[in-house]
């Protein structure tokens, strides 16, 4: 069954694919914060977001010259602005030429492929810059420094991991990047990695799971049929095994495993509900689904730690309604 959810809601969580690639194989490091945050562990699944973007800058003109008009102020050259912070269209557009060049394959970013491609992905690496943007300025509200020692350190991992600092410099060059540019992502991802612990670190690490099974049919009818059935003492797996038009479950008797709610392992919400509606030993009313109507029944029911491929879903859910906040809460301009 959870294979066939969609697990993953967007591929650019926080848009640092490339500082992932990056960071892949380096050493772990942390930022220093001006706080610690606490754990908390709870049954209810819940996201606790207590974040507030940097304020928009205040811009003052300088005063004019006697007889003198003020130049105009031109966007021409921006790509978007955030909070005040600029982002040009030089920074999209190298950013661009590296995405480009990454799918490609190193072919020519000006080649027919890599236009196609920078068109199709120009507004993702927008994204990309502008959340970039305001990652770092929520950083700089939450106090959190990044020393220039622990970017020299990953730089360090990073050549060791190249084989050496000619192999690192030929690395750099291949994906169209200076060593100080490099710099600055790794600052990045470490300011990424603080930001992200202190969201983290308020996440559940328990929840309740159901374990249950059901059948499904096409026809309310033939539910009605499956419930007298299961009324007239008939086994519950033997009419999933004959009746079920579920192919992924019906092998196992029905079996949907363990489960807790908002985790994304079972496909029907209608059908979650309904599980956590029940007992132990409980069988559902006929629940509708987009693929046709089930009968339900709990077998266990208890409240135990999240499982790792459930940690993982509701850390990158977290991650990407952190991301969203601020992103709602900030002026952000795009220019053609």
């Amino acid at each position: 069954m959870r294979d066939a959810c969609v697990r993953l809601r967007g591929q650019r969580v926080m848009a640092l694919c490339m500082l992932v690639v990056l960071l892949a194989s380096c050493t772990d490091s942390s930022a220093q914060s001006a706080g610690p945050s606490s754990a908390v562990s709870t049954v209810t699944i819940q996201v606790v977001l207590n974040v507030t973007p940097t304020a928009p800058e205040t811009l003052v003109a300088a005063p004019e010259a006697p007889g003198e008009a003020a130049p105009a102020t031109s966007t021409d050259h921006l790509a978007a602005r955030v909070n005040g912070e600029e982002i040009t269209k030089e920074q999209l557009e190298r950013e661009l030429r590296r995405y480009v060049l990454a799918e490609v394959g190193g072919a020519a970013p000006d080649s027919p492929a890599g236009l196609e491609l920078a068109a199709q992905i120009r507004e993702d690496v927008l994204e990309g810059l502008i959340e970039q943007v305001l990652i770092a300025q929520e950083a700089r509200a939450s106090q959190i420094v990044v020393s220039d020692q622990m970017v020299d350190q990953e730089i360090e991992a990073l050549i060791a991991l190249r084989g050496g600092r000619a192999e690192f410099e030929s690395w750099l060059a291949a994906n169209g990047q200076s060593e100080q540019e490099a710099r600055e992502m790794v600052r990045q991802e470490l300011l990424t990695q603080a930001l992200r612990d202190r969201i983290l670190a308020q996440l559940p690490r328990t929840a309740e799971y159901v374990h249950a099974y059901h059948i499904v049919v096409a026809t309310e009818a033939e539910a009605r049929t499956v419930v007298g059935r299961l009324q007239s003492g008939a086994q519950f797996s033997a009419l999933a095994q004959s009746l079920s038009i579920d192919d992924s479950t019906r092998p196992s008797g029905g079996d949907l495993g363990w489960f807790t709610r908002g985790a994304g392992a079972v496909l029907w919400p209608e059908v979650e509900d309904a599980a956590f509606a029940l007992n132990p030993g409980e069988t559902s009313p006929i629940v509708q689904s987009p693929i046709g109507f089930h009968v339900i029944r709990v077998v266990e029911r208890q409240t135990r730690a999240l499982t790792a491929e459930d940690t993982a879903y509701f850390q990158q859910l977290a991650l990407e309604r952190w991301i969203e906040s601020l992103k709602a809460k900030a002026r952000i301009e795009k220019f053609p």
